[in-house]
């Protein structure tokens, strides 16, 4: 059983990481109300940036497992996640008026995907077994 989970998982990583990406986007631009994941402190908000980025940057990883030693694919992976972060920080800036940029933000993005990028040697060395 566990191994046709795992199959299906290897399977449809790519449509998850595609739809965590679409999310992020849509959570990023849209109007809708903010997450509250019940935290109480001021600044809830860049936590959950980093806890979507580490997401996306986990989804990903995944998606190219093979590739993750490479230390050439590990930095291509952090610039691009994060170039992504930073244009949807841009657009929350120009394109709506109901959000704004905040580099803080970028900056807890950023560190979701190094996070990530770093938790996900852990993993793979578990889920290779």
């Amino acid at each position: 059983m566990l191994q046709h989970i795992k199959k299906l998982l290897e399977h449809s990583a790519l449509y998850i990481a595609i739809a965590v990406t679409i999310f992020i986007a849509y959570l990023s631009l849209s109007s809708e109300p903010k997450l509250d994941l019940g935290f109480t402190f001021k600044s809830k908000d860049k936590v959950y940036h980093a806890i979507a980025y580490f997401t996306l940057a986990f989804t990903w990883l995944f998606v190219f497992r093979n590739s993750y030693h490479h230390k050439r694919f590990r930095i291509l992976t952090l610039c691009i996640l994060t170039f992504y972060g930073i244009i949807l920080e841009g657009l929350q800036g120009t394109i709506t008026n109901y959000r704004t940029a905040d580099l803080y933000d970028a900056i807890a993005n950023f560190l979701g995907v190094v996070l990530g990028i770093i938790l996900f040697n852990t993993f793979l060395k578990w889920y290779s077994r």
